[in-house]
């Protein structure tokens, strides 16, 4: 999986969430003057303190973090060890130096969604520090090394950004949920098709599937638009001003000739891609699902669509 830049799919995840509070996320970081280049994240706000909004999206052993930069190592499909511990003090001072930055600006952390055996946690001396999950240790080395487990944090809506890159399907399953259940993929339009990309990719298989090498973060906001259009046609005009940016995508619609007056065709349009969507994830349907989705009318068929996110078959997506 040596393809896979794990760093990017994360770095975007989190970009899109936290670029409408005000935060940048960086997913090029330089740690030295020249290349190469490191796989690290780098998080930075632009005031001297986090303001509400950005301490509401910001996860379990971030947000109280008193640095305006974060540098955080991801580790998504390998085991942590200790040269992961070395490298990161090293990268730590390199890109403390590069940035000219004063030690109190800078907090290197680690996020993993593997969780290390006990043993791990043992000799290097990590002691849990605040939310479920979060682990801290003093380095023979000097400074201090933060530990974010993915696996561990809490179901908070806080959280379920970086969740979705567990190593555990069933985290990452409570992750999705809680972001369609909380309606935080509404944040804007490319965190939404973002989320709905990783979610075809990363509930089908584990993160070592196949399907993930050398996927990149804007084939993952691919696979989410074609869902996204499905919303925004199928979707009452009076909920979709809860999505924000939304006007230019419905004037282009008007333009495209979408008619919102024109029920019967929405429909029609709407039972088309729910189909389409349904043979994507389920392969070949029963001709009885396509009887009842083109006789179905427009409300259902929007409740449909949203249950096909989380359903694992054909007859889930349309139990009461």
């Amino acid at each position: 999986m040596g393809n896979t830049y794990w760093h990017n799919l994360v770095g975007t995840t989190l970009k899109e969430l936290l670029k409408p509070v005000g935060i940048e996320v960086r997913v090029e970081v330089p740690v030295t003057s020249t290349p190469p280049r490191a796989d690290f994240i780098l998080i930075r706000r632009q005031k001297e303190s986090w303001t509400k909004e950005q301490l509401l999206l910001l996860a379990d052993g971030l947000w109280d973090l008193e640095a305006d930069h974060i540098l955080a190592e991801l580790k998504i499909t390998e085991n942590l060890n200790e040269d992961a511990l070395s490298w990161l003090s090293m990268y730590d001072t390199l890109f403390l130096d590069s940035a000219g930055l004063q030690r109190r600006q800078l907090q290197s952390v680690i996020i993993s969604a593997i969780t290390p055996r006990p043993e791990f946690i043992e000799r290097f001396a990590f002691h849990p520090v605040g939310p479920s999950g979060i682990y801290e240790s003093k380095p023979l080395w000097g400074g201090m090394i933060r530990l974010i487990l993915l696996n561990e944090l809490t179901n908070e809506v806080r959280n379920a950004p970086l969740k979705c890159f567990a190593s555990r399907q069933e985290e990452r399953k409570k992750a999705f949920q809680t972001i369609k259940q909380t309606g935080l993929f509404r944040i804007s339009i490319a965190f939404s098709q973002t989320i709905v990309g990783l979610w075809r990719l990363l509930m089908q298989d584990s993160l070592n599937s196949p399907e993930m090498e050398g996927v990149t973060p804007e084939q993952v906001a691919l696979l989410g638009r074609e869902w996204f259009d499905f919303l925004v046609d199928t979707m009452p005009e009076h909920e979709l001003s809860v999505i924000p940016k939304l006007e230019h995508l419905l004037v282009q619609g008007r333009q495209e000739g979408r008619q919102e007056g024109r029920q019967e065709g929405r429909q029609e349009e709407a039972a088309s891609m729910l189909l389409k969507q349904m043979h994507r994830k389920f392969g070949q349907t029963p001709d009885w699902v396509t009887q009842k989705v083109r006789s179905a009318d427009l409300e259902w068929i929007t409740v449909w669509g949203e249950k096909i996110l989380f359903a694992n078959s054909v007859d889930e997506v349309f139990a009461s």
